[in-house]
């Protein structure tokens, strides 16, 4: 008796809904907002999957949110132009490391070696800004949440173009942002090696006053030897 009392309500709800559909000849507003508030009425919902058009999907559920804030944009104007350029930025050094660092390239290349010079001065906001991705990406790196698969991928784009190392923390207080060192890749060919057999890659780099303060992490890292007499913490980076 439920069911037979269930279908007399459906069928009548459906006779109902098709006259008033069909009995609406009218194109006027308060027609059609008195046909919606019908429609939307709650006794009705069950019916709108029958005159839904098939074959349309249905709005996708929005994704999850990732929890992990976002990378802080740079906004300083220096390390904005400084990220922009294609070139190391050897103005801002201190004048005694622009010498050495003219003396070190002649020692190279008068030896028969070959001298890149990857990075100079660096500003100190993007200096901060390297470790702000690099603290972002241990963050991230282990993540797996769906919602922060986006912006994981961002931040792991961010350290790779940086080279940035996961074993190497970029300091707050670097040499860069003093103007008192330099990144370069330097090769001494065989040839070179064996005619200055007494002239190693390290003396080079003393005789024109700097020091590799550490060649087993950070090779390409000099700075200028007088800086190990300041009264500031040498940096490796």
């Amino acid at each position: 008796m439920a069911f037979l009392r269930l279908t007399q309500r459906v069928l009548f709800a459906i006779a109902l809904c098709c006259s008033l559909m069909a009995a609406d000849t009218s194109d006027t507003p308060a027609s059609s907002d008195w046909l919606q508030s019908l429609w939307n009425l709650p006794v009705t919902n069950w019916l709108k999957p029958l005159f839904s058009t098939p074959g349309i999907p249905q709005p996708a559920r929005p994704a999850s949110t990732c929890k992990i804030e976002p990378l802080p944009l740079v906004t300083d104007p220096e390390a904005l132009e400084f990220e922009a350029s294609a070139t190391p930025d050897t103005i801002g050094l201190a004048p005694a490391m622009s010498r050495a660092l003219a003396k070190f390239q002649e020692l190279v290349a008068y030896v028969g070696g070959t001298f890149t010079l990857k990075s100079a001065y660096r500003p100190p906001a993007y200096q901060a800004h390297l470790q702000q991705v690099w603290f972002k990406w241990m963050e991230l790196r282990n993540n797996r949440d769906p919602g922060c698969q986006a912006l994981r991928a961002g931040v792991q784009s961010e350290f790779a173009g940086h080279r940035l190392i996961e074993s190497q923390k970029p300091v707050t207080s670097s040499d860069h942002s003093r103007g008192l060192a330099f990144d370069a890749t330097v090769l001494m060919p065989a040839a070179a090696r064996k005619a200055w057999r007494a002239i190693s890659l390290d003396r080079l780099a003393v005789l024109a006053g700097l020091i590799r303060p550490d060649v087993v992490r950070d090779p390409v890292h000099y700075k200028l030897a007088i800086a190990r007499t300041s009264h500031v913490a040498p940096s490796t980076e």
